[in-house]
């Protein structure tokens, strides 16, 4: 009872629900529905398809209309989205992708090289801005959804597919730890490439000829694991069906490509494998937060749930022979990846490529289709409408404040401020700092660096660096500072310069005293815009 007083509490004054919260609510709706899910499956079944269907429609609907709907907020759901739309535009602009550790620019993070390459091949053929910034990932979620979509129609039948990918969609959605994570599968962040490379991999080996099941594979996996370097751990049970399908010698071609395809962007003289290495050194030295391990093996057993019910309504022995090394390597690579996942700062998110694995394994059970006792049939159609109203729950008691803050963002105002400012300062070098409060307004720093100006400080790059130990702004940093390399600085309006905490606990100020106190020796507030105090060199 305190589990429902609990939900209907979030939901009403639109708070998250924790997956545990979830993982109890599903538990109470499916014994719950357990009577009225042997009455459906006795006289109403046919009646039951075409509602399963219409509400399937409806929320594939709503994903698809958030991951449209997205690149035209000019605001971002995490603050790193903005670090990758700028070094995406560096790396444009020729500036070098992975500078030295102790050099002046702190604006790098630990993602592949990949990353940056993609959105500045979108920024360039859009033009740069923050919509088209957004443009690759929101391609990249709805191509994954449009891949599984595909990929459970071929198996299985149109029905399926539908009410399955509505599904997948809220697997999608249904990130917990905190709102913006909602925006996982499509925002900038390397997350939803990882994903869509994931279902592209499975997609081809499980449908596409010799030829493309192993150079699509190796395509997929070269991506990926440039994007992060444990994602092989997602590709094990992709290359286990590729194994299947064409044996062992295509597997070996297909891993060999896959080096040399995510080696490819360190043949560039500005991107340094060396440097690069270096940086991702740094991820280790973060540590490991204990406590986030059974989050991410919860939410990733949440996930799993539409499997389970597909294993208890079909799996037999003939399947389990056959799919049993399938199995194995999902369930390894999960577990391992859920402990190599939870370094300080690191949420749910970094799970959600096994989602499109854990849906081929449904996929894959149902197609069997078995004939079981009526009693199994209840239980499984009572588990699934518990799974899609506890989803349905938890995405909506996120998507609600979600929409409601990019709705009210001052995201185009702010960047039309910052556009009058930089054309009233020609010829001036404009950077964004940051306030006292939140980072809001200093998320809107993209628009000056597409209009040429220098970047100095992202404070997800600097949260990364004080993370993991190293010095953010070291004496490059401040001597670029002292000298005024950036004439000017934009600071929220009336907010106290650079005194901003890290999101990462234990929570300290970004920003050093010796930073701060250059920066009051260096600058003054001379004038002010709608949104930000502009803090001017006092010798230039």
């Amino acid at each position: 009872m305190q589990v429902l007083e609990t939900v209907i509490d979030a939901i009403a004054n639109r708070k998250r629900l924790e997956i545990e919260l979830i993982f109890q609510l599903f538990w109470i709706l499916f014994f719950v529905g357990l009577i009225p899910s042997w009455i459906v499956s006795r006289y109403f079944s046919r009646v039951a398809r075409w509602l399963a269907l219409i509400l399937a429609i409806v929320i594939l609907l709503n994903y698809i209309g958030l991951v449209i709907l997205y690149p035209t907020w000019a605001d971002y759901a995490d603050p790193a989205e903005a670090n990758i739309a700028v070094v995406s535009w560096l790396l444009r602009r020729g500036e070098p992708l992975y500078p030295t550790l102790d050099a002046a620019g702190r604006y790098i993070n630990n993602y592949g090289a990949f990353s940056y390459i993609i959105q500045a091949a979108f920024l360039s053929v859009f033009q740069p801005s923050i919509f088209s910034s957004k443009l690759a990932g929101s391609v990249a979620g709805l191509s994954s959804l449009t891949l599984i979509f595909l990929l459970i129609q071929h198996q299985l039948n149109r029905w399926f597919a539908i009410v399955g990918t509505a599904i997948a969609s809220l697997c999608f959605l249904n990130q917990t730890s905190a709102s913006g994570l909602l925006t996982s599968s499509f925002w900038v962040r390397p997350d939803s490439l990882l994903l869509f490379f994931s279902v592209l991999g499975l997609f081809l080996v499980v449908r596409g000829g010799k030829a493309i099941a192993i150079f699509g594979s190796a395509i997929a996996l070269g991506v990926s694991t440039n994007l992060k370097v444990t994602a092989f751990l997602h590709f094990i049970p992709i290359y286990v069906l590729l194994l299947e399908r064409f044996g062992i010698v295509s597997v070996l071609i297909s891993a060999a490509s896959s080096i040399f395809i995510s080696a490819l962007p360190y043949l560039l003289p500005q991107i340094s494998l060396t440097n690069y290495w270096k940086w991702l050194q740094q991820v280790r030295l973060k540590g490991i937060k204990s406590e986030q391990i059974p989050k991410n093996l919860l939410w990733t057993a949440f996930m799993a749930i539409p499997s389970m019910i597909a294993l208890l309504l079909n799996c037999n022995r003939r399947w389990f022979s056959k799919r049993w090394l399938y199995g194995l390597t999902l369930l390894a690579g999960i577990v391992l990846n859920a402990v190599i996942s939870s370094t300080r700062g690191a949420l749910e998110n970094n799970m959600l490529p096994f989602v499109p694995l854990l849906i081929y394994l449904a996929i894959d059970l149902f197609r069997l289709r078995a004939s079981r006792p009526k009693l199994i049939s209840v239980l499984g159609i009572s588990a699934a409408i518990a799974f899609i109203a506890a989803s349905s729950l938890a995405v909506y008691s996120t998507e609600v404040k979600f929409v409601e803050r990019m709705n009210t963002a001052p995201g185009h105002r702010a960047i039309a401020d910052l556009d009058r400012f930089i054309a009233a300062h020609p010829n001036r070098t404009i950077g964004m700092g940051y306030g006292a409060v939140s980072y809001q307004l200093s998320s809107y720093r993209p628009p000056l660096v597409f209009a040429g100006n220098p970047y100095l400080l992202d404070s997800a790059s600097l949260m990364e660096m004080q993370a993991s130990g190293l010095n953010n702004t070291p004496e490059k940093t401040l001597q670029a500072l002292k000298t005024c390399q950036t004439q000017i600085w934009l600071v929220p309006k009336e907010n106290l310069p650079f005194q901003v905490y890290s999101y990462y606990p234990p929570l300290q100020k970004l920003f050093s005293d010796r930073f701060r106190k250059i920066f009051a020796e260096t600058y003054d507030r001379q004038e002010s815009t709608e949104f930000y105090d502009a803090w001017i060199c006092k010798t230039r």
